[in-house]
C-alpha cells in the first residue's frame, strides 16, 4: 500500500513538472498577461479543466512554473562547485555556470525578460523569496569557507553575501532583461575580475 501511494505521488509529481515546463515555454513566448490557460492546456494536450487538478488558476501555475525553473537553475549552479575544493574557484564557477545556464535556457530567459519582477528590488515583493534565500545561503557558505581557509579577507559575511548577490542580480538584469553593454559573457568576466581583484593597482 505504501509503495503504491509513493508511485502515485511520484507520477503526479512528474506530471506537474511536465506541466510546469510547458507552461514556462508558453509564458516565455507570450508573457504572463497574454498567455492563457487554454494556450498551456493545448500545448500540453490536456483539457483546461484538467489543469485545475494541479493548479488553482493562472497566477498559481505561473508562480509554480517559474519557481520550478529557478530551482533547476539553482541546482545546476550548485552542482558546478561540488567537486571544486578552492573557494575562489567555487565562487567563479557558481557565477559563470548560472550565467551560462541562462544563455542555454530560452524559456526561463524569456520569462525574466517579460517579467523583471522575478528579481524585485524590494524584497518584500519577492514571490520567490525562499529560493533566492537558498541561493544566497550557497553563496554565504562559499564565502565562509574562503574566510576560514584564509583565501578571502575576514569580511562581514552577511554584508558581503547581500552585496555580491545584489551585484549578480543586477548583472542578470543588465545582461538579459535590459541588455545594453556587449555580451553577457564579457560583462560577467569583467565584473568578476573587478569584484575579486578590485580597481586599485597594488603594485604602486
Amino acid at each position: 500500500m505504501a509503495r503504491h501511494t509513493e508511485r502515485v505521488a511520484r507520477k503526479r509529481q512528474i506530471k506537474k513538472e511536465q506541466i510546469y515546463k510547458v507552461a514556462l515555454s508558453v509564458f516565455g513566448k507570450y508573457g504572463y498577461r497574454k498567455a492563457t490557460l487554454e494556450d498551456i492546456a493545448s500545448a500540453f494536450h490536456i483539457t483546461q479543466s484538467g489543469l485545475y487538478r494541479y493548479v488553482r488558476d493562472k497566477r498559481d501555475l505561473y508562480e509554480k512554473a517559474v519557481a520550478y525553473a529557478l530551482v533547476e537553475w539553482q541546482r545546476t549552479s550548485a552542482s558546478s562547485i561540488e567537486n571544486e575544493s578552492d573557494p575562489l574557484s567555487q565562487l567563479q564557477n557558481y557565477a559563470l555556470t548560472g550565467a551560462n545556464y541562462l544563455n542555454e535556457t530560452d524559456d526561463l530567459r524569456n520569462v525574466l525578460i517579460n517579467d523583471p519582477s522575478v528579481f524585485p528590488l524590494n524584497t518584500k515583493e519577492d514571490h520567490f523569496a525562499p529560493i533566492n534565500r537558498e541561493s544566497m545561503s550557497i553563496l554565504r557558505d562559499i564565502l565562509k569557507r574562503g574566510i576560514e581557509e584564509k583565501r578571502f579577507r575576514n569580511i562581514d559575511l552577511d554584508y558581503a553575501t547581500s552585496f555580491l548577490y545584489s551585484v549578480y542580480v543586477m548583472f542578470i538584469i543588465k545582461s538579459y532583461v535590459s541588455p545594453d553593454i556587449g555580451s553577457s559573457e564579457n560583462m560577467l568576466s569583467h565584473s568578476l575580475d573587478i569584484l575579486l581583484h578590485g580597481i586599485v593597482n597594488k603594485d604602486e
